[in-house]
């Protein structure tokens, strides 16, 4: 069925997914762009956020994990079955670029990890679109040369992105992105696409005849290449210049318009067809038919894709979500329509908010997208998939990865603390936080307002996944009420408080006191179990800003019952 999965693509692909399970893979990956997206949660809270608050943040540096990666590329690439010289290059490109360019080595160490277990998900006919900007697509490119070989390569389309681009100073605006198109092999599924109407110079520039038919132009009979048949020989006084023709058009024209077969030797059907008045001839005797416009086949779509059928999103299209880096759905279904046929798998492991997802829905392909942002989650599963798509949770599609249990919120702190830090933060209204400022340790925030304030006010918010917490995380949150400006604090914990425990912890939040928002007193500290998230409950607190607007709280309730 298809999926929606909410984790690292890297730990799904290893985890969850078969090799060789998936017709086309897009994917659209943070491009090493150095800017910072915070505009969805400005949609979402009607204001920008602090800028400690995790949004998509497309910045990279080069820790320990990538340097792990790097040093060991060569037997990471083995273990895929990448050998020979190519591997060794790769492995001493990274190592190289890492004391040149650390960012991008970091990037692209991130990149090729998950690459090559993509490459395993792919099926021998399948194919694979790399979407990224000029900022990495030519680094991109020799990973790819690398992964999936020269003879993958097919094309490096651009795309215009912007029309009428900003120009930054000092150089040319920058309106484009790039699509790296690779496939496993050279038997791979290709219907090749076509534009949805004609340019309207080449209309004016040939087809400048019309008759009651329509527009049309003259066409010689003729083609390339010489042969002794019938076909080279001399036809009413005129020898081929290569050979005779009878183009499938005009012959479909003549049965469907006499009712009658349309058989012979190429000759032969010449004859017939000059003699119904189909074929014309010059003054000096040259022989040519006219094809008309409405019988002419919109042009082939080239590696350079400016055209109307995929123009960028205006700000006020209706499919547009909120993402700075959303994409067109005419452009996912030009390449889903283009490399894959009905019932294949299409797989975008960095589908955000799934504009392949309704591209693959809508031309009947089965689909998996993998986000690791649970706001991204959500946020797909409402707008997307059931308001746009009217797709059903449970019948139409399943979502994986999204704790429904206590087990499901333990195995994912096993899995990846981070995500279900993210994950019970996100379950209560808040954001996280990315970025380590004054209140390091500080997990994550709930913003609410408050009278008389002209900023949002919040609710600092602290995540413990293991057995060890104590009464020492109470005192810092403590410490974090009394020196950072926040009104309120509040703990969740995975596993359930002993009563000496519950007891000890009650006692030192009481000592913080109240707040007294709109004429109602809140408790200032308070505790949460994930037990107690996942039966519905919530921190007593005024209503968040951003996300209790912006979800639906009973989106996944028929899998929580």
């Amino acid at each position: 069925m298809n999926t929606l999965y909410y984790g690292d693509c890297l730990t799904i692909m290893r985890e969850q997914m078969q090799p060789q399970s998936v017709d086309l893979v897009y994917l659209d990956p943070p491009f090493n762009s150095k800017r910072d997206y915070n505009a969805i949660y400005k949609d979402e809270t009607g204001r920008p956020l602090p800028d400690q608050v995790e949004a998509f943040t497309d910045t990279w540096t080069l820790d320990a994990e990538s340097m792990r990666v790097i040093n060991n590329l060569p037997i990471l690439l083995s273990e895929h079955g990448v050998n020979g010289h190519s591997a060794d290059f790769l492995a001493m490109f990274l190592k190289g670029l890492s004391y040149t360019q650390s960012d991008m080595a970091a990037y692209l160490s991130y990149m090729t990890e998950r690459l090559l277990w993509i490459r395993r998900m792919l099926k021998p006919s399948g194919s694979i679109y790399l979407h990224c900007d000029p900022t990495a697509s030519h680094y991109l490119k020799i990973v790819m040369d690398v992964l999936f070989g020269t003879n993958g390569y097919r094309n490096e389309i651009v795309w215009r992105r912007l029309v009428g681009g900003k120009s930054d100073a000092g150089q040319y605006g920058r309106s484009s992105d790039r699509l790296l198109f690779y496939s496993m092999s050279s038997d791979f599924v290709f219907n090749p696409p076509r534009l949805s109407q004609h340019n309207e110079k080449t209309i004016a520039q040939w087809y400048r005849n019309e008759d009651e038919h329509g527009k049309y132009v003259n066409h010689k009979l003729t083609a390339a290449g010489g042969t002794k048949g019938d076909s080279g020989q001399p036809w009413r006084g005129k020898t081929p210049t290569g050979h005779w023709v009878v183009p499938r058009l005009l012959a479909a024209r003549f049965e469907r318009e006499t009712g009658k077969p349309l058989k012979g030797a190429v000759r032969e059907r010449l004859d017939i067809l000059a003699d119904h008045g189909y074929i014309e001839f010059s003054s000096s005797g040259l022989p040519s038919w006219r094809r008309y416009l409405h019988e002419a086949q919109f042009p082939r779509v080239h590696d350079l894709w400016i055209d109307d059928d995929v123009k960028p999103i205006s700000r006020n299209a209706a499919e547009r979500l909120g993402y700075e880096t959303q994409k067109p759905v005419a452009l996912l279904e030009r390449i889903v329509k283009a490399s894959s046929n009905r019932d294949d798998v299409v797989f975008d492991p960095f589908c955000g908010c799934a504009t392949t997802i309704e591209a693959a829905s809508k031309h009947g392909r089965n689909w998996i997208g993998i986000d690791i942002t649970i706001h991204a989650i959500k946020r797909v599963a409402r707008r997307r998939l059931q308001e746009r798509l009217h797709l059903v949770l449970g019948e139409d599609y399943v979502l994986d990865g999204v704790p429904q249990t206590w087990e499901g919120a333990s195995e994912l702190w096993r899995q990846d603390p981070y995500q279900f830090q993210k994950w019970c933060v996100e379950q209560v209204e808040g954001f996280v936080t990315i970025k380590k400022t004054a209140d390091d340790g500080i997990d994550g925030r709930i913003y609410f307002d408050m009278p008389g304030e002209e900023v949002l006010q919040c609710m600092a918010l602290e995540v413990k996944g293991g057995r060890n917490v104590g009464i020492a995380d109470v005192g810092y949150l403590s410490s974090v009420l009394r020196y950072e400006n926040v009104q309120m604090a509040g703990l969740i914990t995975l596993h359930e408080l002993g009563d000496q425990q519950i007891k000890n912890f009650k006692q030192k939040m009481a000592m913080e006191g109240h707040v007294t928002i709109s004429g109602k007193e809140y408790a200032r500290m308070q505790l949460l179990t994930v037990n107690d998230i996942l039966e519905g409950r919530r921190f007593d607190m005024p209503r968040p800003e951003g996300r209790g607007g912006s979800y639906n709280s009973d989106l996944f309730s028929h899998q929580q019952n």
